[in-house]
């Protein structure tokens, strides 16, 4: 375990001098596989859906604000729908401002979680959104609940592509499709409910004042959101990807590894309780200490004489006060 928190020291020391560039870094490897699965999943529009549009796209998100990489997926999925129908285009435009303006003015920094929320569920790897409840309060748990939307969006126009472009339906037809095909997917209400029900549990547990609180909520979480989406599956006839859950579910336990232990690792060992009063409350605080340790300990070396002598400092003051009398 030593040698896990002596790397963690390296890397926040390496971190805090270099924090500009890996978070440009960061960005542009969100923003890239953001950008890489709507052309995947999305791709209507053969022009632009290309990795080298990707690549320069993800380079400009990378200096740009980290809500811009919400902004600009948005647009994309506009423009690739507009191949399909006018309205869709539309529609994601209305839902995408109402998100920014509802809640992102806000709370810009969380705008990163709707995207790793769509791209997770576009891949079938759901379970890997839950350990970011650990950073997270309950209200925003909302953006889980956004990403969720936009994939169950993507969804919906996928199965249906063809009817959108074989101009059959009327306008309003168009759109009553599509919005009946998001709201009645069971697959999508099986996703929806269960990240929104054990990201909220995970939230709940982890600010409780139990010793490895961090760990039981992940652990109880992860069992929620399997046993809604395996038993919803089973009652509501829905084909569950196993091999997508169990990658899932391993994405899960690296991030919860990275964020429980490495991140915010506690030392619950020398957990201290302390009570305290003032003229009119008392205090209970129970105060839990990171786990720290030195990226290179020091070293102390003993040097010992193998013919040790005893020295009078008496006599070394009086050699001294000689020699300086000695001098010219």
């Amino acid at each position: 375990m030593k040698w896990l928190l002596r790397t963690r020291e390296v890397f926040r020391a390496f971190y805090a001098k270099y924090s500009t560039s890996v978070d440009r870094l960061a960005r542009f490897a969100l923003s890239l596989v953001a950008y890489l699965a709507v052309f995947y999943f999305a791709g209507y529009n053969a022009t632009l859906s290309k990795p080298i549009f990707a690549v320069a796209l993800a380079l400009v998100s990378a200096f740009l604000p980290t809500s811009s990489t919400a902004v600009i997926t948005a647009l994309l999925l506009a423009i690739e729908f507009a191949s399909v129908s006018i309205e869709i285009p539309v529609i994601t435009l209305i839902l995408f401002a109402l998100i920014l303006l509802l809640y992102f003015v806000f709370r810009a920094e969380t705008a990163w979680l709707l995207v790793f929320t769509m791209v997770a569920c576009l891949f079938g790897v759901s379970p890997a959104v839950l350990p970011m409840a650990l950073l997270i309060s309950p209200v925003d748990v909302i953006v889980l609940a956004f990403g969720v939307l936009i994939y169950g969006l993507v969804a919906a126009v996928r199965k249906d592509v063809s009817v959108f472009t074989s101009g059959s339906l009327t306008l309003g037809g168009r759109v009553n499709l599509l919005l009946t095909d998001i709201l009645s997917d069971p697959r999508f209400l099986l996703i929806l409910i269960g990240i929104v029900c054990a990201s909220l549990l995970i939230c709940i547990v982890r600010t409780s004042k139990r010793n490895y609180s961090g760990l039981i909520a992940i652990v109880l979480g992860d069992l929620l959101y399997t046993l809604l989406l395996v038993l919803g599956g089973f009652f509501l006839d829905v084909t569950i990807s196993i091999p997508g859950l169990l990658i899932g579910l391993v994405l899960n336990a690296v991030f919860s590894f990275i964020l429980l232990f490495v991140v915010r690792s506690l030392d619950y060992k020398r957990t201290e309780e302390v009570r305290f009063e003032d003229d009119d409350y008392f205090y209970f605080v129970k105060a839990v200490p990171k786990t720290v340790i030195r990226a290179t300990e020091r070293k102390e070396s003993v040097i010992t004489s193998s013919n040790p002598e005893t020295i009078n400092v008496d006599d070394l003051f009086h050699a001294h006060n000689d020699t300086r009398e000695e001098k010219p």
